[in-house]
């Protein structure tokens, strides 16, 4: 994707961490936001308002630079009542390729108002995805990315929850628009629209954590960063890599893929993604 729109606070948050990367467009929609570049739509009560008071031409207006064909990456959080606008923000942009990066929040201390606005657009995202109306769905379950980020004080939470996704899907898309130096390739079956991320590392058993707990996973694909040094130097790396690739196949059914890239950073960097083609369970997550 080079466009990314933040909906809403979360939103917009992970896709200022985005501005990090020149590579990016970055466009903000939230009720109540006057950063130069971005678009406040108001602010209402609840999902149902959010929908039928958002002006279509000014959300037109606002995303003209979005054009049919362009990689458009969608962010928004489960449970803020901004996202009853989600639909008819993807409606004025449905000639891009658009994604959506779906945000589940922790269900364990929301309200009953925002867990009923979180399941209603946690399943018409995946139903969009699925109908061929969306490219993919993309969901994360910030519970999962919490336990990854550790302890953080509560002035740098929601930055360090939005810094690591965003790192992980700049990641991701960085490898998808590299040449790999080892490919085994993987093409996701069409019907595979509902995914996920994950990051691990080489380490010998060492598990995958994905960002989203995704039933029934169809096709894997991970990506290995290696420094200059270890691509040159260790003899043990390619053993490592399909040994781990091997230890993901728990099912015949399963198709996994992996390549190889070279990066500057100190140690090797290991993300993968994963599909299905089954709608999640809105519990399971």
């Amino acid at each position: 994707m080079d466009k990314v729109i933040g909906v809403g606070d979360f939103g917009c948050a992970l896709a200022e961490q985005l501005t990090a990367y020149p590579e990016y467009r970055v466009y903000k929609i939230n009720s109540k936001i006057s950063e130069r570049g971005s678009l406040a739509i108001g602010s209402y009560s609840n999902m149902q308002e959010y929908e039928s008071s958002v002006d279509d031409d000014e959300v037109a207006v606002y995303l003209r630079s979005v054009k049919s064909g362009d990689e458009v990456l969608v962010v928004a959080e489960g449970g803020d009542p901004i996202t009853g606008s989600l639909l008819r923000i993807l409606n004025t942009i449905s000639d891009a390729k658009v994604s959506v990066l779906y945000v589940c929040p922790d269900r364990n201390i929301c309200s009953e108002t925002q867990k009923r606005d979180d399941k209603i657009c946690f399943n018409v995202i995946q139903e969009y995805a699925r109908s061929g109306m969306l490219d993919r769905a993309y969901l994360i379950n910030k519970s999962s990315v919490e336990a990854l980020v550790g302890d953080v004080s509560i002035q740098d939470y929601e930055k360090s929850i939005s810094y690591f996704i965003s790192y992980v899907v700049a990641m991701v898309n960085y490898f998808n628009h590299s040449e790999a130096i080892v490919l085994n390739k993987l093409s996701i079956k069409n019907s595979c629209r509902v995914a996920t991320f994950g990051v691990c590392s080489l380490d010998n058993k060492a598990p995958v954590n994905l960002l989203f707990p995704l039933n029934k996973i169809s096709d894997v694909h991970f990506y290995y960063g290696l420094p200059g040094e270890v691509i040159e130097g260790d003899g043990t790396i390619m053993k490592k890599i399909k040994q781990q690739v091997k230890d993901y196949k728990t099912d015949e059914s399963m198709s996994v893929g992996f390549s190889v890239y070279p990066v500057t950073l100190p140690d090797p960097f290991v993300v993968c993604a994963a599909y299905s083609n089954e709608i999640q369970n809105f519990a399971f997550a």
